[in-house]
C-alpha cells in the first residue's frame, strides 16, 4: 500500500466531483485528542503545496475545482461557524476543524452540518481503513485499532489486503487478520472453513510445542479473537494452544461433522465432542478441505482424531448401510472393506452389496488411499458373481461348443482373477494393517475357487469333448488353426487393406487381450474384432512363432529342440524374416523395440513398402518364465495393454488406412498359491523312453519301441495323447498332464507354465484393429456417458438429501466412462452445497443397475429462500464444463447458528 498521507487523503476527498444536487463539499475533520490541529493551522495559513491563503479562503486551482475555506470550529465561536457555513458562504467548499469526534450530535451547534458534511479523521487508523477500501470507515476504523500490533507492519497490511479488500465490519476484519496470519493467498481464502482448517494445519505442523501454531495470534492481539471465532463457528470452547489442542479441536469438528450424516446413536458415548447445532457446519469444513491442497493434512489429523476416539472398532461393529455413506473417516473404508472380504472369505455371497458398494465408494473421500483394495474386493465379488452364474459346473459334450463357450463366457474368470491377483500386488505398496488379514482371507479363498473348481472343472470339460480329437488329428474341428494363420485367419482380418501389421506378443492369452479389444473400442473411428484360434502342440514359443508364419510343414530337430517352417530356422526374428519373404519378398520382421526407434517418416516408409509386417514384443512371457518376476506377470499384462495399444494407435495414425492385428504364441496358466503335492507329476511319473519334456508337455519319437510300450503304461493315465503326426512328417508324438498339473522340473518356475492343453493355454487371441476417418462410411465417434436426474421431485425440505441418477448407456464400446460433479447453485451462481463426484462408468445393459445414488448436503450459513429458483448442475470433472442443470426449489426450514457465510 501507498504510504498514508493526510494533504494526499484530503486532496482526493476535495477533487471528487460532487452528487447530482450538491453546489459544493463540506468536509468536517474529527480530531478529538487535537494531534493534528497543528497540521490544520498549517493548511489554514499556507494552503495545500503552498497555494496560499488570503482570509481563510485557498483560491481554485491545482487539482481543486473550487475555492476552499478553512474554518476552526472552537467553544465561543460555534454561532459565528455555524452562520459562516449556512449564510454568509454557501459556494466555496469548506474543512472544517473540530476537536471531538463524529457521532455525539447532542447539544451541538453544528448537529445539521454533521448530518449532510463529509467525515474525515486524520488519525492512522481512519486513514487506513480508507486505504483498504472500507465502505464503513468509523466500523472499520475501530476494529483495526483492535490489532494495533499486526498493522504496524506495511508487508502485513498488504497481506491483509490481498485477502479482505474491501473490509466493511468488525467481522471481515477478524476475518481477514486471522485468514491473512494463516497464509490465505486471495480473497477465496478470507472464510471461516479456511481458518479453521488452517489452524488445525498449523497445529498439526507444531505438534511437538502447539505454542509454536498460537503464539502468532497472540503477537499480534489476534489470540482471543481467534478463540471467540473458533467458538462461535464450531461450538468449540477448549483452549487452542494447549499440548491437546489439536486432538481436541479436530475431534470436536470431524466427529460433529460425522454425526450429521451418521444414524442417531452410532456415536453413542461421544457425546463431549459433537455439537449437533454446529454439525452442518463442521462437515462444510470438512468437504472442502477434502477439495483443497491439504487434503494430506486432513488425512493425517483424521487418523489422529479415529485413534483418539476409537473409532475402527465402532465402525466395524456398525451395519453397513449405516456407514456406506460417510466419508468424513478413512477408516470407514476399512470397515467396509473388511468387513466384506471376510464375509466373502467365510462363504457369504455378499457380490452385489460388494459391487454396489465399491461403486458408491468411489465418487466418496479417501477411496484413492485404498483404490487397489476396492479394485481386489471388486474382482473377488465378481468372482463370486460367476460362481453363482455356473453353480451347476461346466458341461458342455461338444469340443466346438466348450470353446465357444470359453471365448464368450468362461475366460472372464481368469480376467477377474488377473485383476485381483494384480490388485493384491499393489497392494503390497499401500500397506493398511487393518486389511491385511481381510485381503489375505478373501485372496485365499479366490485361489481355491479358482484354482480348484473354476481350472479343474473348465479343463475337464475341455478334456471329455476335445481329448479323442487331439489323439486322432491334434486338433479339434470346427476352430482356427494358429497352424493356418497366415494362409487363412489374417486374411480374413487384412480384407482390403493395403498394408498390414501383425503384432506378436508372447504369452498374450485371450482375456488379456478381451481387455485390450475394450479400450480400442474407445477410439475415434476405431474398428476392433476379436476372435481366437487354437495354438499348436507344444503350447510353446518355438513351436507357437513357427506356426505364425507362411509354411506348409513344420520340423523339429531332436537334439537342440529347434523348430524349423519349410526347412528354415525360426528362432530369431531375422530368421522369421527370411521365412516371411520367401512367401512375400516385400515382407518385414522386426521386435516392436526396434521399429519404435526407427524415426517417424522410416516407419511410414517401411509399413508401406510391405505387403505384411511382423513385429514381436516379449513383455508378459519374459517376465512370467523368470523366477525372480513371475508373481509380477500379471502387472506384464497391463503394462502389455498399453504398450499395445499405443502401438496399434500409432500404426493407425501414421499410415492411414493400415490394419493392425494382434495375436500371439501360446497362453499360460499361472496361479499364485503354492501348488499342492498332487498337482505335481515327477520322475516316477515319467514314460520310460528319452523324451523332450517342459513344464506341461512331453514330445516324444513316435517310432521309438520303448517309447510304443510306455503308451500301455499305467503312468500314461496321467497324461493326454496328442496327435503330432504334422510335424516332422509325423515321427514324433506328445503327451499333457492332465488339466492344470505341472512336470517337476529341476529349477525354473512352477506357478507361470505354458506347453499344455488348457484352454488358456490354448486359446490365442486376433484381435484386429483399423480406423476409419472422419465422414467415412463406418465412421464412429465416441461420446461420454451421460447421466440424469431420475428422481421426480425437484423440492429439498432438508439439508442432507439424496438424488438419485440414471446413466443413460452402459460404459462399453464407443460410450466412454465419464465422472462428473454435481453441486445446487443459486441464480447467482454461488455453490448452496457440497459438490459430490458421480461415476459413469457402469457397464450393465439393465437401467436399474445403472441407477446412482449420490447424497448431498446443504452448505451452512446460506439462507434459503423458497420462491427463488436454485438448480443441480452437472459438470464433466475433467474440462469443467457444465453439461446440464435442473431447477429446484429449497424449503429447508435451517436456521444457522452464525453468519457462516462472508
Amino acid at each position: 500500500m501507498n504510504q498514508l498521507d493526510i494533504n494526499e487523503q484530503l486532496k482526493l476527498r476535495f477533487a471528487r466531483p460532487l452528487g447530482d444536487f450538491d453546489a459544493r463539499r463540506v468536509v468536517v475533520w474529527h480530531d478529538p485528542d487535537g494531534e493534528f490541529e497543528e497540521d490544520f493551522d498549517k493548511l489554514a495559513a499556507e494552503g495545500f503545496d503552498g497555494a496560499g491563503v488570503a482570509d481563510e479562503v485557498m483560491p481554485a486551482g491545482g487539482g481543486f475545482p473550487r475555492d476552499l475555506r478553512f474554518l476552526k470550529a472552537e467553544e465561543g465561536v460555534m454561532f459565528l461557524a455555524k452562520k459562516l457555513i449556512a449564510r454568509d458562504d454557501v459556494e466555496n467548499d469548506i474543512l472544517l476543524y473540530r476537536k471531538r469526534g463524529k457521532g455525539k450530535v447532542e447539544g451541538d451547534w453544528l448537529a445539521d452540518v454533521e448530518l449532510y458534511a463529509e467525515s474525515f479523521q486524520a488519525d492512522r487508523f481512519s486513514l487506513l481503513a480508507t486505504e483498504l477500501g472500507a465502505s464503513n470507515v468509523d466500523a472499520v476504523r475501530d476494529a483495526l485499532r483492535g490489532f494495533q500490533g499486526y498493522f504496524a507492519s506495511k508487508a502485513r497490511i498488504k497481506k491483509f489486503h490481498d485477502c479482505m479488500p474491501e473490509p466493511s465490519s468488525v467481522e471481515d476484519v477478524e476475518v481477514g487478520v486471522l485468514a491473512a496470519l494463516l497464509g490465505a493467498a486471495g480473497p477465496e481464502d478470507a472464510s471461516v472453513g479456511f481458518i479453521v482448517r488452517g489452524y488445525m494445519r498449523s497445529l498439526l505442523k507444531c505438534r511437538e510445542n502447539p505454542a509454536d501454531a498460537f503464539d502468532p495470534f497472540a503477537k499480534y492481539g489476534a489470540d482471543e479473537a481467534l478463540s471467540n471465532f473458533v467458538a462461535r463457528k464450531t461450538g468449540f470452547t477448549g483452549a487452542l494452544g494447549e499440548p491437546s489442542s489439536l486432538e481436541a479441536l479436530a475431534s470436536h469438528v470431524l466427529v460433529s461433522a460425522a454425526s450429521f450424516v451418521l444414524p442417531d446413536g452410532a456415536l453413542s458415548g461421544l457425546e463431549r465432542c459433537i455439537s449437533k447445532q454446529h454439525a452442518p457446519f463442521c462437515l462444510s469444513i470438512v468437504r472442502d478441505w477434502d477439495r483443497s491442497e491439504g487434503a494430506a493434512d486432513l488425512y493425517e489429523v483424521a487418523r489422529i482424531v479415529e485413534e483418539s476416539c476409537g473409532l475402527p472398532a465402532r465402525f466395524a461393529g456398525l451395519p453397513l448401510d449405516d456407514i456406506v455413506d460417510c466419508d468424513v473417516f478413512p477408516c470407514i473404508n476399512e470397515a467396509i472393506l473388511g468387513g466384506l472380504m471376510v464375509s466373502l472369505a467365510d462363504g457369504a455371497d455378499r457380490a452385489e452389496e460388494a459391487h454396489r458398494v465399491c461403486a458408491r465408494r468411489k465418487d466418496l473421500a479417501w477411496h484413492n488411499y485404498v483404490a487397489c483394495y476396492f479394485d481386489a474386493l471388486d474382482a473377488a465379488a465378481s468372482l463370486c458373481d460367476f460362481r453363482r452364474e455356473h453353480a451347476g459346473g461346466f458341461h458342455v459334450a461338444q469340443a466346438k461348443e466348450v470353446w465357444r463357450a470359453y471365448e464368450t463366457d468362461w475366460y472372464r474368470a481368469d480376467s477377474f482373477y488377473r485383476h485381483l491377483c494384480h490388485s493384491f500386488e499393489l497392494c503390497k505398496t499401500k500397506p493398511r494393517p487393518a486389511l491385511e488379514g481381510p485381503l489375505r482371507s478373501v485372496v485365499g479363498w479366490a485361489e481355491n475357487l479358482y484354482s480348484n473348481w473354476y481350472i479343474e472343472g473348465v479343463n475337464a470339460c475341455w478334456e471329455n469333448a476335445a481329448s479323442s480329437q487331439w489323439a486322432s488329428a491334434g486338433y479339434i474341428e470346427g476352430v482356427p488353426r494358429e497352424r493356418r494363420f497366415y494362409w487363412e485367419v489374417l486374411p480374413s482380418c487384412k480384407g482390403s487393406a493395403k498394408n498390414a501389421v501383425v503384432v506378436i506378443s508372447d504369452a498374450l492369452r485371450f482375456e488379456v487381450a478381451a481387455q485390450m479389444a475394450r479400450v480400442l473400442e474407445r477410439e475415434r473411428g476405431s474398428v476392433v474384432a476379436l476372435s481366437s484360434m487354437q495354438a499348436v502342440f507344444p503350447s510353446v514359443t518355438e513351436f507357437g512363432m513357427a506356426a505364425l508364419l507362411p509354411q506348409r510343414d513344420l520340423s523339429l530337430d531332436w537334439e537342440t529342440g529347434a523348430v524349423f517352417a519349410n526347412g528354415m530356422p525360426t528362432a530369431t526374428t531375422s530368421q522369421r524374416e527370411v521365412v516371411l519373404r520367401a512367401t512375400a519378398a516385400d515382407a518385414r520382421a522386426l521386435r516392436v523395440e526396434d521399429f519404435l526407434d526407427l524415426p517417424a517418416e522410416e516407419r511410414k516408409a517401411l509399413v508401406k513398402g510391405a505387403s505384411v509386417v511382423y513385429l514381436y514384443h516379449n513383455k508378459i512371457d519374459s517376465t512370467g518364465e523368470k523366477i525372480a518376476t513371475e508373481d509380477d506377470v500379471f502387472k506384464a499384462c497391463a503394462d502389455e495393454i498399453d504398450s499395445l495399444c499405443a502401438l496399434a494407435r500409432r500404426l493407425t495414425s501414421e499410415v492411414q488406412g493400415c490394419q493392425v492385428t494382434i495375436t500371439a504364441d501360446h497362453g499360460f496358466l499361472y496361479t499364485r498359491g503354492e501348488l499342492r503335492e498332487c498337482g505335481s507329476l515327477d520322475k516316477g511319473d515319467m514314460p520310460l523312453s528319452p523324451v523332450v519334456a517342459g513344464k506341461r508337455h512331453i514330445v516324444a519319437r513316435a517310432d521309438d519301441a520303448e517309447w510304443a510300450e510306455s503308451i500301455g503304461d499305467p503312468a500314461s493315465t496321467l497324461f493326454v495323447e496328442m496327435n503330432m503326426s504334422d510335424v516332422s512328417g509325423g515321427r514324433y508324438t506328445g503327451l499333457a498332464p492332465h488339466r492344470a498339473i505341472r512336470i517337476k522340473q529341476p529349477g525354473g518356475t512352477r506357478n507361470y507354465v505354458h506347453g499344455g492343453l488348457t484352454l488358456q493355454e490354448l486359446c490365442v487371441p486376433v484381435l484386429s484393429f483399423r480406423r476409419v476417418r472422419s465422414g467415412a462410411k463406418g465412421f464412429q465417434d465416441t461420446q461420454a456417458a451421460t447421466i440424469r436426474v431420475l428422481s421426480e421431485s425437484r423440492r429439498i425440505t432438508n439439508s442432507l438429501f439424496n438424488v438419485s441418477l440414471l446413466q443413460e448407456e452402459p460404459a462399453a464400446g464407443k460410450v466412454l466412462p465419464c465422472e462428473y460433479e454435481l453441486v445446487f447453485l443459486d441464480s447467482s451462481g454461488n455453490e448452496v452445497s457440497d459438490v459430490v463426484k458421480a461415476h459413469a462408468d457402469l457397464t450393465s445393459d439393465n437401467p436399474q443397475d445403472r441407477v446412482i445414488k449420490v447424497r448431498f448436503s446443504l452448505k451452512a450459513g446460506c439462507s434459503f429462500i423458497s420462491k427463488e429458483a436454485y438448480y443441480l448442475v452437472a459438470r464433466d470433472k475433467s474440462s469443467g464444463v457444465q453439461v446440464w442443470r435442473e431447477k429446484y426449489r429449497i424449503e429447508v426450514a435451517f436456521a444457522p447458528v452464525d453468519d457462516f457465510g462472508w
